[in-house]
């Protein structure tokens, strides 16, 4: 035990990076890439449509496709996915980087009104561009502009890409064109569902293209619109991947992180640790990321987090067990958790003081990192929904679970769903609103079920309204032996 340095090993643990945005510049490095196993269907050329809430790993992916450096590690990790041949280009990604489109040349290019028309035209100038730049690298882009004037004719566009299809088959080459961030399109419902149904039927009909593919990361309820009007829909929300996260992922995730973090530790304090927990020392080699039995093996990790930890998170298994808790109190309402939550749990509960020496984490401490992750969760679903707070604000005190019509009463007193919507308006500082503005029914239940969508709300089976601790104890809504906002005292 006296060789174990519990401050190093706390110190590392505090200060991982949970809150990184994998998006625009702040692509992933290799030394980040974490390879579960049940991700390589998101990472499969052939598979389109990738499904993720917000922290789930969309950005994280995507970028990691991008990058040559980063590719090569996932290539390695899932060898029968043939990532070793593809070129990889972006074709939105909501920020002014290389090849992709933004924002503001998709309202030049397609304004209001006019996404019926000549959607489709745009996202094909997209794939056409980016086909062309992957056979010819060093010449300069075409403007959209231009490239959609050259190719207005279906008959020309088809020969081209017939042409370029070919030539990537002769080079044994796989073009693969990415978007993301499909929710900064428009802030007008109506105009991001139209850009997203023009999107699908281009995607749609790249399945008639060998070595040209497209894959799309996208949230759910945005795959879920009502709204979205293309034929072929159903099929290609049949074959999408949900970005999941089981509990022994994440906790490989943390341990591999971690041991990351540790690697010009001198002391091999971390080493040590695990050693007495009779687990594998040696941290995997970066060609074979899951071999280490601490990535994949429950069993292993339970004991190394009781090392860190204790057993339980009370005297006894009344309260739960340390390695369980987590897991249990960062999921959302349809029972995801995202590795953005879990990480911060751990960095919180490292950073609270008054652990005792024996230990690397308290249970006190872990329930604070709730607190934290709780209120960095909710932070960052105010950057998709920006009416989320409004939503929560008027909520604050309510015990759950309680009936809808208590919650409803709270959001009419406080006008809420009024100010939200008046508020999606605003020409400056406007967002896609909860719900599309010219829906039918009570806006009190319209707004509850949006936060359904996102993982929010839950219905018991009584009919009652619960919210997982997750958005909770941000939100500072009580629960009956629950964690609250505040530390105990």
């Amino acid at each position: 035990m006296n060789n174990i340095n519990y401050s190093a090993i706390r110190q590392a643990l505090a200060s991982l990076p949970s809150d990184h945005d994998a998006a625009g510049s702040l692509r992933p490095t290799v030394d980040e890439v974490f390879t579960p196993e049940q991700h390589a269907n998101a990472l499969d050329p052939n598979t389109p449509i990738v499904v993720g809430a917000r922290g789930a790993g969309k950005s994280f992916w995507a970028g990691v496709l991008e990058d040559e450096d980063t590719r090569e590690v996932a290539a390695q990790a899932y060898p029968s996915l043939g990532l070793d041949r593809l070129i990889v280009k972006p074709g939105y990604t909501g920020f002014d980087s290389e090849d992709a489109v933004t924002p503001a040349i998709i309202k030049s290019r397609v304004p209001d009104g006019k996404e019926e028309e000549i959607g489709t035209d745009f996202w094909s100038a997209v794939i056409m561009r980016v086909a062309q730049s992957a056979l010819k690298p060093q010449k300069p882009l075409e403007m959209i502009s231009s490239v959609m004037r050259k190719f207005s004719d279906p008959e020309v566009f088809s020969l081209e890409i017939k042409k370029i299809d070919k030539a990537l088959e002769k080079e044994n080459k796989v073009l693969l064109v990415t978007f993301d961030a499909l929710d900064t399109l428009s802030r007008d419902w109506k105009r991001s569902s139209l850009l997203i149904d023009a999107l699908f039927e281009v995607i749609w009909s790249l399945r008639a293209r060998k070595c040209i593919r497209a894959k799309l990361f996208i949230r759910p309820e945005q795959l879920d619109d009502d709204s979205l009007r293309f034929v072929e829909l159903p099929k290609l929300r049949s074959g999408r991947v949900e970005l999941e996260w089981s509990q022994t992922e994440l906790y490989g995730l943390l341990f591999w992180r971690l041991s990351g973090a540790l690697k010009d530790d001198k002391t091999n304090s971390f080493g040590h640790l695990i050693e007495r927990a009779e687990v594998q020392k040696s941290s995997p080699a970066t060609r074979n990321r899951r071999s280490w039995n601490l990535i994949h093996d429950a069993a292993s990790q339970k004991k190394v987090m009781t090392l860190f930890a204790g057993p339980y998170m009370g005297k006894n298994a009344k309260q739960g067990g340390t390695y369980d808790w987590p897991y249990k109190h960062l999921a959302d309402a349809k029972g995801n958790v995202t590795p953005r939550s879990f990480i911060k749990l751990f960095v919180g509960a490292a950073q609270y003081n008054g652990t005792p020496p024996q230990l690397l984490i308290s249970p006190e401490g872990i329930r604070e990192g709730l607190r934290q992750a709780s209120r960095v969760r909710v932070d960052q679903l105010v950057i998709e929904y920006q009416w989320i707070k409004r939503a929560l604000v008027p909520l604050a005190g309510l015990i759950v679970p309680c009936h809808l019509e208590i919650i409803y009463q709270r959001w009419s007193e406080s006008k809420t769903v009024e100010t939200i919507m008046q508020a999606s308006k605003d020409q400056a500082k406007g967002f896609l609103p909860p719900y599309p503005p010219k829906s039918k029914g009570d806006p009190n239940e319209l707004l509850a079920n949006a936060m359904e969508r996102i993982g929010v709300f839950s219905y018991r089976a009584d009919g009652r309204i619960d919210m997982p601790d997750l958005f909770r104890v941000a939100a500072k809504m009580l629960k009956k032996g629950g964690t609250s906002d505040k530390p105990k005292r």
